[in-house]
C-alpha cells in the first residue's frame, strides 16, 4: 500500500508512523522464529551467522528489512530462539530513507532509539566506497548494513556543531546530528582515507578491533572530533 510518510512529515511524525508498526513488526519477527530455528539446529553455526533479509512490507507503507541472526550455536541453543535486527525503509521525494532500531532501554515497554540515514548519506557511502555507480540503493543500503554491524564509537559535537554527532563504524565516519529522544539522522559518510594524518589510523585500527571485541570501543572520539572540525568537514 502506498506510504503514509509524505515530504511534509518531520522526524516526529514519522517516529509515531514507526511506533504504531512496531508490533506487527515483532508479529513478522516471531513468525520467522520457527523456520530459522530449524535451520540453526540443522546446521550449528559458530560464530556470528547472519541470515539473508527478509523483506515485508507494513500496515502503512513502510518496507522493513528483518535480519535473523544466531550470534553462536552455543548461545542460540540456551536462548532457544534467534536473535534478530530490522531497519525501515521509505521513500520521499529525494529518495530512500533508512532507519535502523536500537533498544537500548531494559525496559520492555521503551521504544527503540532511531538512527535516520539520508538519501545523501548512502551517496557518499557509494562513491566514497568504490561501490558501482550503477547498484541500486536498496543493495547499497545492505551493504552498508553488513559491513558495520559494529558501531564503534559516536561522540557528540563540540561549540561549533553542538548537536552533531560523529559515528566510526568500520568503513569511515558517519557525521549527522542529535534528533529529540535519542534518535539521530546520519547525513553524510566520510572515509579513513579522507582524515588519514596526524595519527588518524588508530581510528581505523580500533574499528577492526570492536568487530572482534565491541565493548572496548573507539577511545580516540575527542581526536577525532577535533580532527573533523579542524577540516571543515560540515555536516
Amino acid at each position: 500500500m502506498p506510504a503514509i510518510i509524505t515530504d511534509s512529515f518531520d522526524y516526529n511524525d514519522i517516529v509515531r508512523v514507526l511506533d504504531l508498526d512496531e508490533a506487527f513488526v515483532h508479529h513478522q519477527i516471531d513468525a520467522l522464529q520457527p523456520k530459522y530455528w530449524r535451520v540453526v539446529i540443522k546446521t550449528k553455526p559458530k560464530g556470528l551467522k547472519i541470515f539473508a533479509p527478509v523483506m515485508v512490507s507494513g500496515n502503512r507503507g513502510i518496507d522493513y528489512m528483518i535480519y535473523m541472526l544466531s550470534r553462536d550455536w552455543q548461545i542460540t541453543k540456551k536462548q532457544r530462539l534467534l536473535d534478530y535486527m530490522y531497519f525501515g525503509v521509505y521513500r520521499q521525494t529525494d529518495g530512500f530513507h533508512l532507519v535502523g532500531f536500537m533498544y537500548l532501554d531494559s525496559n520492555p515497554l521503551a521504544k527503540p532509539e532511531k538512527a535516520f540515514f539520508t538519501p545523501h548519506f548512502f551517496d557518499r557511502y557509494k562513491e566514497r566506497t568504490g561501490l558501482p555507480m550503477d547498484m541500486p540503493k536498496m543493495e547499497v543500503m545492505k551493504n552498508w548494513i553488513m559491513k558495520n554491524l559494529h558501531l564503534n564509537s559516536d561522540a557528540q559535537g563540540n561549540e561549533k556543531y553542538p548537536d552533531g554527532i560523529f559515528c566510526a563504524y568500520p568503513s569511515g565516519v558517519a557525521l549527522g546530528r542529535e534528533l529529540p529522544d535519542g534518535n539521530s539522522e546520519m547525513k553524510t559518510f566520510i572515509t579513513y582515507d579522507m582524515l588519514r594524518g596526524e595519527q588518524i589510523e588508530k581510528g581505523e585500527n580500533q574499528s577492526r578491533a570492536a568487530k572482534v571485541q565491541e565493548e572496548e570501543g573507539f577511545r580516540n572520539c575527542k581526536e577525532l572530533v577535533d580532527k573533523l572540525v579542524k577540516y571543515g568537514i560540515h555536516l
